[in-house]
């Protein structure tokens, strides 16, 4: 009597709906780890040098060198390892004029009053690009995702970065209001400590960033290893 056949043992595979999800996790910690530091650097570096050079020897001009200072630094730094580093030149230029209206004023609160405007702005030009059809999310996400141009091409591509375009731009004029509203009422001190919860919650919105984009974009995204290094 002839055996029946067996069928192999088949080993219980990963759902790709779990598989997004493990990548996904680990691609907001790889990018948290490497992007992170330097998001953080760029946005507080520059505001808690000058006011550590400012509050320790009660000197404007020490503040403000030292803040222009580190922006050069950081923009140096960026341009050795070969990266675009857009961060680092928008804040770079943003502290050239910093500087000037800082020294020209010869006042602490007018010179830390400008990234608040700046945000003010910055947030406007993220509503803005969706209004053109060239949502800035998607040039900023250049710098860590590599896409094909039929990735960049799709509707699914300017539907997810307009949607994340529109709510970081409302994030940056929401918390440029609270700047201008602490620095004006209450002071520097408590202007900076806003400034520190700023930065955090930018850490927050990059992580909602990636896991709402590779929900929606899936394989068509994926993490550029070069941008981590």
């Amino acid at each position: 009597m002839e055996a029946e056949p067996t069928t192999p043992d088949v080993e219980p595979t990963v759902t790709g709906e779990a598989a997004v999800a493990d990548g996904t996790a680990e691609l907001s910690r790889s990018l948290l780890k490497s992007a992170g530091p330097r998001l953080l650097r760029d946005i507080l570096g520059p505001t808690l040098s000058f006011y550590a050079g400012w509050k320790i020897t009660g000197n404007l001009v020490v503040g403000v060198a030292l803040g222009s200072a580190f922006s050069f630094a950081a923009y140096r730094y960026e341009r050795r390892h070969g990266r675009p580093g857009i961060v680092a030149r928008l804040v770079l230029a943003f502290v050239v004029v910093q500087a000037i209206v800082g020294l020209a004023t010869g006042s602490a609160e007018a010179y830390l009053i400008q990234p608040a405007i700046l945000g003010t702005l910055n947030g406007a030009a993220w509503l803005v690009s969706v209004a053109l059809r060239k949502p800035l999310a998607g040039a900023f996400a250049g710098e860590v995702f590599p896409f094909d141009e039929e990735t960049r091409a799709s509707d699914a591509y300017r539907s997810t970065f307009s949607h994340i375009s529109i709510v970081f731009g409302v994030f940056f004029i929401g918390f440029a209001a609270i700047q201008l509203l602490v620095l004006l009422t209450v002071g520097i001190d408590a202007f900076v400590a806003v400034r520190l919860l700023d930065a955090a919650g930018i850490l927050v919105m990059i992580v909602w960033c990636v896991r709402y984009a590779v929900g929606r974009l899936g394989d068509g995204m994926q993490l550029s290893p070069g941008t981590l290094t």
